[in-house]
Parts: C-alpha cells; structure tokens; sequence
C-alpha cells in the first residue's frame, strides 16, 4: 500500500486541513499519516479519526525548535513513505521537504496555500530552497501558484493548481437546517442573518465587519449578524462589539465541526479580506445557494455563481448599500453553478495520480 504524510502547522479548523481531510478521506487505498504541531480542536481531530487518517502530534517549532526537527526527520525515516506533503506558510515547505530528502523518500510535494502582496523579493529568495528540496511544486489557485512558485514557473506548466475541492452534495441548502441553527441561536425566521465563517485573523477582517453591521443597523431592525469561527483575535472582536452596544444583535457560534446548517441559515455571506489565496469558504458558501459579498483581494477564479458581488473595503457604506440590493431571499441572485472544478469528486483523482506515479 502508497504511504503518505500530510504535514500541517496544526488541526484547528482552518482552510490547509480541511483540504487535506476532503482529499484523503476519498483515497482508501492509500494510507495516510498527519503530523502537526499544535494542541487539536478535539472536533476537527474527530472528523481525521473518523476518515481513517493517523494523526501525530510532534513538538512545535517555536518552542521546540530540535526536538520538532529531529522528531519530524526520525518519523520520515521510519516511515518508509512513499511521499511527504507539505502544506507549511511561508516557505516552511522548505525544510520539511529538505528533511525528507534527508531521510530518503523520493517524492516529496511543496503545496503552496497562501498570496502574499508584500515582501516580492523576500519571496524570490525564499522560493529557492522550496525548489531545490520540493520534486512537485503544488498550489490552491492562480495567485498562490505565482505567489509560491513565480510567474515563469507557473507560465511554463511547473506548477499543480490543486483547487480546494468540496463535496458539492454535502452543501445543498435545507430548510431544516435553516430553522435548527436559527431557533438554536434565538434568530427569528424574519431576521435578515448576514453571516461569515473563519478564523480570527487579522486578514479575514472581522473588524470591518462589525463596523459595517453597525452601521447596517441603524436603519434596519431586524437584522442579526452571525460569526462563526475561532482565534486570536476573538476576545478583541467581542471588546469591540460590546463598546458599540451591539452585543443583541450579534452572535458568536465559535469553531464548529460542521458548517453547512450555518450556511443555510444565513441570508448573505460577507468576506472582506485583506488577502486571500484560495477561500474554502466562498467555494461551500456559493454550493449552498448563498449570496456573496467579497472584497477585491478574492481572487476570480473562486466566482462559480453569479451570486458573488466583489467591493473595496475602504467604503462601508457600499457594502451596507449591497447587502439592501440582495433583499432577504436568497434567489434574488443566479445561484447556478458554472463549473465543476472544485468538485472534490473530480478533483481528488489529480492527487491520487500524483501519489501513484513512481
């Protein structure tokens, strides 16, 4: 049997893992191992548990920066791996491919999730070593492949796009979910629910979100936003909410194990970040029938409805003004799906070949 090992900084909630679980989780005859660094959410290591994935935690980096090496180097010798795929930030892949090389398996995959706008040349020197250790260079999307890989390298077919596929059925809208969730919450059915999913990070922007539900509110009373996720901004997020008296009309679901009854009982979907490479989120949110409103740093290719309005995010007030253009029903917009290419049925095969060949 293939044996692979994913390497993730942590299985939390976020966006790398996810793609890695909805990958793995459809390659039965392939076994796979996990290893990450950071204390789990015992939610999202169940889903892990329950895909047959073996997970092992190693000690963290920061803290430990010899013992995270050499336990991440003793595992790839032992384990007689077939391949090591990688998805640190930041060029991390760097050293784990170089470990692996080290310890002797052949192939050995850099994946490549994040777009950053700054630092281009600091990404040029970075991007050596990632080359030199990594045989497959993969991305999420268009903007991480350059991001990650460079221009030329992506121009002349280096580069993987390995899209951050989903199961389409599992996001269908139910109305029974709708009313779960909203009663769950004490949202009324005539609540107009403007949602958002993610991590409290700085990039995703929650600060903008509150200022602008604040000024939504001022003209509409029956309007509730719903935040769902986790990190560590989210103390400072309910300080502020809390200053601005809005403490009513806002919810906190916290990290949740499954998403899709949150989707169904939202009525517009808001992702304002400043940057973003690859947004699982806008892919689940757009299968589910969900109106979006994205800022400019989205990239396009994740557009598979017409149901997806792109806004700056220095102006509020346009946000509010679209959010009135949307009404409260959801077929307001053409919520029908252009393309299949993030359709994890079709996606995951590009994978498993890659893991296949010799």
């Amino acid at each position: 049997m293939i044996r692979v090992c994913q390497v993730l900084h942590g299985i939390v909630g976020g966006g790398s893992e996810q793609v890695v679980l909805n990958y793995c989780s459809r390659m039965r005859d392939i076994h796979f191992d996990v290893l990450y660094q950071y204390e789990p959410n015992p939610q999202i290591l169940e889903r892990f548990n329950e895909a047959g994935i073996n997970c092992i935690q190693i000690p963290d980096k920061v803290h430990h920066p010899l013992k995270h090496l050499w336990k991440m180097f003793s595992i790839f010798r032992k384990g007689h791996y077939d391949a090591v795929h990688s998805h640190l930030d930041w060029y991390m892949n760097s050293y784990v491919c170089f470990l692996a090389m080290l310890a002797g398996v052949k192939k050995r995959i850099a994946h490549h999730h994040q777009a950053y706008s700054k630092w281009c040349l600091l990404c040029s020197i970075m991007r050596i070593p990632c080359k030199l250790f990594a045989t497959h260079w993969l991305a999420c999307g268009e903007a991480a492949a350059i991001n990650g890989w460079g221009k030329m390298a992506v121009k002349r077919g280096k580069v993987t796009i390995l899209p951050n596929a989903i199961d389409p059925e599992r996001f269908k809208y139910n109305d029974g979910a709708r009313k779960e969730i909203r009663s769950r919450y004490g949202i009324k059915d005539d609540d107009f629910l403007i949602g958002h999913v993610g991590r409290f990070f700085p990039e995703k922007n929650h600060r903008f979100i509150i200022k602008m539900f604040g000024q939504y509110c001022q003209n509409h009373e029956n309007c509730r936003l719903l935040l769902v996720g986790n990190g560590p901004l989210l103390a400072e997020c309910q300080k502020m909410v809390a200053q601005n008296g809005l403490g009513e009309k806002i919810v906190f679901a916290g990290l949740q194990k499954d998403v899709v009854g949150f989707y169904c009982a939202m009525d517009v979907l808001l992702l304002p970040s400043t940057r973003e490479a690859f947004p699982m989120t806008l892919v689940e949110a757009q299968y589910n029938g969900l109106p979006c409103i994205v800022s400019n740093a989205v990239p396009k290719e994740v557009a598979i409805t017409d149901g997806v309005c792109p806004l700056p995010i220095d102006d509020a007030t346009l946000w509010c003004e679209k959010i009135d253009l949307l009404g409260a029903e959801r077929n307001l917009m053409n919520s029908e799906i252009k393309s299949n290419r993030f359709d994890i049925n079709q996606c995951y095969k590009t994978l498993e070949s890659l893991y296949q060949v010799p």
